[in-house]
């Protein structure tokens, strides 16, 4: 499989690979994508409390799925600092928080699970379309 961040792209991935480059993900690192092909693959995203993770399995909209934790909403991992009115007005919260998001941990397992070609045993569901919440 092929994994794609911010900063490396490593075909033929193996665990080891997979766990070190998830762990890099934050500040200019916000991605990471593990696919099959161009059209079936698991990714994730940096919120400001944690990682959504959404899944595609062929072609078609109706096939992007986002994996919803059984647990309740993370809290931010620090702070959210103070916005003035004129950035409020003008620009998109960089500290987005998602309902939909899972620890560094829980992703390292959803994706080595995926790596290894089986579904994870994580409390999870998957629910079609984009996590937007």
């Amino acid at each position: 499989m092929r994994l794609e961040t911010d900063l490396a792209k490593i075909n033929d991935v193996t665990p080891d690979q997979l766990s070190h480059e998830l762990a890099r993900l934050e500040g200019d690192n916000t991605r990471a994508i593990l696919s099959r092909d161009d059209v079936t693959y698991i990714q994730t995203a940096v919120f400001a409390n944690g990682f959504v993770i959404e899944r595609r399995d062929g072609a078609g909209e109706e096939t992007h799925c986002h994996a919803v934790p059984r647990h309740a909403e993370l809290p931010p991992l620090k702070p959210k600092a103070k916005r003035g009115w004129l950035a409020k007005l003008f620009f998109a919260d960089p500290e987005l928080t998602s309902e939909c998001a899972f620890t560094l941990d829980q992703v390292q397992t959803i994706f080595a699970d995926y790596l290894a070609g089986r579904e994870s045993d994580l409390p999870k569901q998957w629910d079609q379309g984009f996590c937007d919440k």
